[in-house]
């Protein structure tokens, strides 16, 4: 059925973002020079790129 497709594509999707968060975290952890603080304009440009994306 194409809604078992859909759930396995969805799982496997959260075990990659999963994965990926993990990866994420250890490397912050072990290396937290590598850190900065997000500033209002790191928010700003991201205001300015995805100002025309329309998200369906």
């Amino acid at each position: 059925m194409e809604t078992e497709n859909v759930d396995e594509a969805n799982k496997d999707e959260g075990i990659i973002m999963t994965l990926f968060l993990d990866f994420l975290m250890k490397d912050a952890m072990q290396n937290p020079s590598k850190l900065v603080p997000y500033t209002q304009e790191m928010s700003n440009e991201m205001d300015d790129l995805l100002a025309d994306v329309v998200i369906h």
